[in-house]
Formats: structure tokens, C-alpha cells, sequence
């Protein structure tokens, strides 16, 4: 049986139309505050025939949500 390990970063995106908004001026994305994205439904990703894994414990949550007006989500996490 063979093993490898990695660290990676996981980028996904998806259109969520009840999170779109009407761009003011100039604001045609945003940034999602750190306690906002708690709430937000994420999809359940998953890796078939895993042994182990665990997202990384760190001082200050390690993901980054990017809204688009078009109700556009951008989401990474390492």
C-alpha cells in the first residue's frame, strides 16, 4: 500500500443567485467579513478512499470567501 501527504490549498466556486446584489458605483465585488461566512452554505467536498485529514488550526481562520454581485462565490481555504 502506498501513502502520500500533502498540504494544498482548496479553491472552489459557485453561482449562488440569493447572494447577489445590486452593484453600486464602483462596488461590482466584496470581500466577505470573517464571522459572515460561518453562515453560508459551502459544498461538501470530500476525497474518495482518504486515510486521514484535518484543516489547519490556525491563529486567524485560514479561508477567504469573494462575493460578486452576481451572486458569484469564490472560496479558498488551506
Amino acid at each position: 500500500m502506498q501513502e502520500a501527504s500533502m498540504t494544498m490549498y482548496l479553491r472552489q466556486s459557485w453561482n449562488d443567485p440569493r447572494l447577489a446584489f445590486g452593484s453600486t458605483g464602483s462596488a461590482e465585488s466584496s470581500l466577505i467579513r470573517v464571522h459572515a461566512y460561518d453562515k453560508m452554505w459551502v459544498p461538501d467536498t470530500f476525497f474518495r478512499n482518504e486515510l486521514y485529514s484535518f484543516v489547519h488550526e490556525q491563529t486567524v481562520p485560514n479561508k477567504l470567501f469573494f462575493l460578486n454581485s452576481n451572486g458569484d462565490v469564490w472560496y479558498v481555504m488551506k
